[in-house]
């Protein structure tokens, strides 16, 4: 996608979204973090968290790739610090950069992107919560209303004027990364839909 259709796509995008989301009726079952923490969500819920936390001082990991290059854009419009890279590409550099950003922001994560497996966490979750020393707060998300999308993640996007229910965990703390594979289990089911 060149440049130009770049720069017309993050306001298009931007503008829908705002759109969208005025609509939307949020109810949150769980006080919301008030320290900087780590939000850890599954792929599937991009959307309605990017409205529900526009302008909060958040920052996010987008991937290199041409679809992080199109979400990328309205990211930041709607106040997000945005650092490029994955786990395929930039990798460690975004590591740093994210790391460098946690003591003074809360950090977003989605744990199985951007390719999956669908809804299984990555290792680098713990990685990020020891070195930044931040909490995980694990976040479940139900919508009453939404369309689903044929992707690897099945891509949810809530229909206009539907309730977006969201759940927060108790704050985890990753002290050590000893037994890397019993924590990623018990985390496992700590986030839902």
């Amino acid at each position: 996608m060149s440049q130009i259709l770049l720069f017309f796509e993050k306001y298009l995008v931007k503008f829908l979204l705002l759109l969208l989301g005025n609509t939307l009726t949020y109810k949150e079952h769980t006080p919301r973090p008030e320290m900087p923490c780590i939000y850890v969500f599954w792929h599937r819920n991009i959307i309605p968290l990017l409205y529900l936390y526009r302008h909060k001082n958040v920052a996010v990991i987008i991937s290199q790739s041409k679809e992080g290059e199109i979400v990328a854009g309205p990211t930041e419009l709607l106040g997000y610090i945005v650092v490029r890279g994955s786990s395929t590409r930039g990798g460690l550099q975004a590591l740093h950069q994210i790391l460098k950003l946690a003591g003074n922001h809360s950090l977003a994560v989605t744990s199985d992107g951007p390719l999956g497996p669908r809804e299984v966490l990555k290792k680098s979750i713990l990685f990020i919560a020891q070195h930044s020393g931040l909490p995980l707060i694990l976040m479940a998300v139900d919508i009453d209303r939404e369309w689903l999308f044929p992707t690897w993640d099945l891509f949810r996007v809530p229909k206009p004027k539907s309730v977006v229910h969201v759940t927060y965990s108790e704050p985890i703390y990753i002290n050590s990364l000893d037994n890397e594979e019993s924590d990623l289990e018990s985390l496992q089911f700590g986030i839902q839909k």
